[in-house]
């Protein structure tokens, strides 16, 4: 039961903390328990399942596209690698190109130069891990592309085949990063209705 002047001792502990909000001085450990029983951070299983949904269809799609008669080297699959450290945060995430170029491959056809054009591409996610620039990161994710699947292939690196051929890898990765690009520089108030 509060007694007369204990509100007003209530009131001051609570400006208190809330300045300490404002100015970023409150210890760790409330916000670590602030944190926790915030509602913007549960997770609710709807969540997680629309989650779920989206990545299935993602995966559908990705494996569409290389069983679609589309030209050769022209599936977006190098984009997406590219751009899976900034999709997710999860380190198994860059299976998820080398799962579909499996699946799909099961339909294709496997081929001889499987275990040097699978690690080019599970190399892509670490490269850019390593740039800051995506751009840069897709370039050197594709002379690495390019260096290890045409190596011991009938046409080899550098040759104008080789490079005709691949350069459709580059240009649909590109596409898939500048789409990526575009859409996180749209404001998210363009979306919202104004009275």
């Amino acid at each position: 039961m509060m007694k007369n002047g204990d509100h007003t001792n209530y009131i001051k502990e609570f400006v208190n903390y809330a300045k300490g909000l404002l100015s970023g001085q409150v210890d760790s450990e409330q916000k670590d328990i602030l944190e926790q029983c915030s509602t913007r951070t549960a997770k609710p299983v709807s969540k997680n399942l629309s989650v779920f949904k989206v990545g299935f269809v993602l995966f559908g799609a990705l494996v569409l596209s290389r069983l679609l008669p589309l030209p050769a080297n022209s599936e977006p699959l190098l984009g997406l690698a590219v751009l899976t450290p900034y999709l997710t945060k999860n380190n198994l995430a860059f299976l998820l190109p080398l799962c579909v170029m499996f699946v799909s491959d099961i339909f294709l056809g496997f081929h001889n130069s499987m275990l040097m054009t699978y690690s080019a591409l599970g190399l892509a996610p670490f490269i850019s891990k390593f740039f800051n620039s995506k751009y840069v990161a897709l370039g050197s994710s594709w002379l690495v592309w390019h260096l290890m699947a045409n190596a011991g292939q009938y046409y080899p690196p550098f040759s104008v085949e080789a490079l005709l051929f691949d350069m459709r890898f580059l240009v649909s990765g590109l596409g898939v990063v500048v789409l990526y690009d575009l859409v996180q520089k749209l404001p998210a108030n363009n979306f919202q209705y104004n009275k």
